[in-house]
């Protein structure tokens, strides 16, 4: 059986010059785009207008008859370029097309998500993953048939969500992270954990983050001692980035590595330049570091959440702690709280309490 063709892709091609730009990969043939290696979202938006461009759609209002093409195509045009991360939406839908690409809106049903999921998983990809994709599928059918007024309910059957992964790191742990990161090299990522455990900033964010104020990315104020999460010309989304003040335990850390910086614009970088992916770097140094493969990025997210939610003293301070995060309370209380109920003080009060007493 032949291999199914791969979905048009990103691939940075180095010059023997040093540099290199974003190449579009679409089987045997290679498209220039022209973006360097810091500019991933210029590329992004390439690849979409390619996408574009390649794809014909249909103008029927049959969904027996619309490809399911035209719908991925629609929601990779209108859709994903809003968004704050827009690759890894981009990278779901690399996987969809394969087999739904083929297939038209009208074949949308339980079978054939199973068939998928059952594909998937003999491509050793994991249930939670899988879910994933499916629901980025969802949306993007949705999001087509609606604005063509097409009559088509999505029905897609979807793995049982997994349980959340709350891993999250002690101060021994984060502190042997940090020297590991440090003893080899990694000061990219040492400065990555430091802010993540400290800001509870997604890591994406954090890559991005620069020393002055500018429209693609967030910044540090020193001198006000405030983080700007986002730029000023950056959409707003449903992960939430608020400016917050900069924590006392990482407020030296950052001015001690601006001075190391001098001019260079990014706080996160290496060899001088931006940083797309740590992946390997930081499987590294948290292999020094003898910690678990469940210690992922995102862990950095739930250390600080958890950090904070161990020393809350009242409701309030659980409140200013969910909007420091940049999430709701009732999602801090659920996911954290847990670990300390708190917010539960004034409940077994009134339980302990006799009746009558003041």
């Amino acid at each position: 059986m032949p291999r199914p063709r791969k979905a048009p892709r990103l691939w940075f091609r180095k010059d023997k010059g040093g540099g290199g730009q974003w190449i579009i990969l679409d089987g045997s043939k290679q498209t220039r785009t022209g973006c360097t290696l810091e500019d991933t979202r210029g590329a992004e938006q390439r690849l979409q207008e390619y996408l574009a461009e390649k794809h014909q759609p249909t103008n029927s209002l049959d969904p027996r008859i619309i490809p399911v093409a035209d719908a991925l195509n629609f929601y990779a045009t209108h859709h994903i370029p809003t968004l704050a991360n827009p690759r890894n939406e981009a990278t779901i839908l690399k996987a969809l097309v394969p087999f739904w690409g083929e297939l038209n809106i009208g074949d949308v049903a339980r079978s054939n998500s199973k068939r998928y999921a059952t594909l998937r998983y003999s491509q050793g990809v994991k249930p939670g993953t899988v879910r994933r994709e499916l629901k980025a599928l969802q949306s993007a059918l949705n999001m087509y048939t609606e604005d063509r007024e097409i009559p088509f309910v999505c029905r897609l059957e979807m793995p049982k969500a997994g349980e959340s992964r709350l891993r999250w790191l002690t101060r021994n742990e984060a502190a042997a992270f940090v020297h590991a990161a440090r003893r080899r090299g990694n000061h990219h990522v040492a400065r990555i954990i430091l802010i993540g455990i400290y800001t509870g900033t997604r890591i994406d964010a954090i890559k991005r983050m620069q020393w002055h104020p500018n429209p693609a990315s967030g910044y540090f104020d020193l001198k006000q001692g405030v983080m700007y999460r986002k730029g000023w010309e950056e959409s707003s989304t449903t992960k939430r980035r608020p400016s917050v003040h900069i924590p006392d335990r990482l407020l030296p850390h950052l001015k001690r590595w601006k001075t190391l910086d001098r001019n260079l614009p990014w706080v996160i970088h290496y060899d001088g330049g931006s940083v797309v992916s740590v992946k390997r770097a930081w499987r590294k140094s948290r292999e020094d570091a003898q910690l678990g493969l469940d210690v992922i990025p995102h862990t950095l997210r739930h250390t600080a959440a958890s950090w904070g939610i161990q020393n809350v003293q009242t409701t309030q301070e659980l409140q200013s702690l969910a909007d420091f995060l940049g999430m709701s309370l009732k999602m801090l209380l659920e996911v954290y709280g847990h670990q300390n109920p708190v917010h539960q003080k004034s409940a077994s009060s009134a339980i302990s309490k006799r009746p009558g007493a003041i």
